[in-house]
């Protein structure tokens, strides 16, 4: 199982990406799944619990959604509205 974290700053993806890194987990940047949630970037990782611990120890306002990637669907996790 693969988690998708999308932003709508190409900026906060990367950085988001370095953090997740430096942490110790396994993260790639890749296209977001779905258009319109800004800069259409996002961090691909299989370690949700890792992303979280990174996500509460940072700053991601830019933030816009959170999927569950199984290889074949996608399911939304979270989802920010009024972006």
């Amino acid at each position: 199982m693969n988690y998708i974290f999308s932003f709508s700053s190409r900026n906060s993806a990367i950085r988001f990406l370095d953090a997740v890194i430096a942490s110790g987990g396994k993260a790639k940047l890749v296209s977001a799944p779905v258009n319109g949630s800004g800069c259409s970037l996002a961090v691909k990782s299989p370690d949700y619990h890792l992303c979280q611990n990174v996500l509460n120890c940072g700053y991601y306002t830019s933030l816009r959604n959170i999927y569950e990637f199984d290889g074949q669907t996608y399911k939304s996790l979270y989802r920010q509205g009024n972006y």
